[in-house]
């Protein structure tokens, strides 16, 4: 049927066993190489061209989980003369409400393979967006935490959004590359009249990679402020100690000096007893009162 003029048909084919992917390769003359491709994950962004079909290597991004976490889990594309078989591990929700527009198909497998593979790519890049925005706002979240508390458990969620940051622009960087490759005319998949729409895909991309770099920022302006808040709070734990050490330090140079001329301690409701605890208490509260004026605490 597919060899019949005019007919695009899509394969949607999600989490298929190694022998779902052989058979399948069988039917459409898929090579080895493909096929390891496609069992394979965890592969970098890329596009190769083949005898009769190209494959297309690009990947999701979710931030899920308690707590949050980038993952980038890949999808496949292969892509033929009247054909586009979508091979992915986890659920896409673009996939599916594509699948439920009937109409929508109809008219979008009537306009080619190119346009097809349009449709299927722009939806996984438009869903970038909202997942940029979690991250953003999870962001901010930890931003009023190192604020409110400096916990030393934020330290560690900071480095993982950092390396949530270095992962989500080394996802996205390759893709940039292979969009300017799918474009070019000698490759062979995109026709010259719907480049623009191939264009436009590649400039919400680089939104993307942009986003990435001001994400980047924040994570390292969070990290600058969660230390120096640890560098403020400690500050002051030393202040408020160097103050009780210098109001304790004179008293027990008093006591000392006076304990070594006295010929005996006296009673507790003596004069001496009383001039000498007065004399160092008021002593102590001058120095309160001048460390106060000075603002050291």
């Amino acid at each position: 049927m597919m060899d019949e003029p005019g007919v695009v048909a899509w394969l949607d084919v999600e989490s298929p066993t190694v022998d779902e992917l052989h058979l399948l390769g069988g039917i459409l003359s898929w090579t080895d190489l493909t096929l390891e491709d496609l069992e394979h994950q965890g592969q970098r962004a890329k596009i190769e061209r083949f005898h009769d079909y190209a494959v297309l290597v690009m990947h999701d991004i979710d931030f899920e989980g308690d707590p949050k976490r980038l993952s980038t889990p890949e999808v496949d594309f292969v892509i033929g003369k009247c054909y586009v078989a979508s091979v992915h591990y986890h659920p896409l929700d673009h996939v599916g409400e594509l699948r439920k527009l009937d109409a929508r198909i109809d008219d979008v497998l009537g306009r080619g393979t190119d346009m097809l593979l349009y449709h299927l790519i722009d939806g996984l890049v438009d869903g970038y967006f909202p997942v940029l925005d979690d991250m953003h706002e999870a962001v901010e979240d930890l931003e009023e935490a190192i604020i409110e508390n400096t916990d030393k458990r934020l330290l560690p969620r900071i480095f993982d959004m950092k390396h949530d940051a270095v992962g989500l622009r080394r996802i996205i960087s390759p893709q940039l590359e292979v969009f300017s490759l799918l474009m070019s005319p000698s490759f062979g998949v995109v026709r010259d009249e719907n480049v623009i729409y191939f264009r436009d895909v590649h400039d919400h991309l680089f939104r993307v990679f942009e986003s990435t770099d001001t994400y980047r920022d924040l994570m390292s302006d969070a990290l600058g402020a969660y230390l120096s808040t640890v560098n403020n709070r400690l500050s002051e734990v030393m202040k408020t100690l160097t103050v009780l050490s210098s109001v304790l330090l004179p008293l027990t140079l008093f006591s000392g000096m006076m304990g070594m001329n006295l010929d005996r301690v006296p009673p507790w409701n003596s004069a001496e007893f009383w001039a000498i605890t007065i004399g160092m208490v008021a002593f102590s509260g001058a120095m309160l009162v001048y460390f106060r004026r000075r603002g050291w605490f």
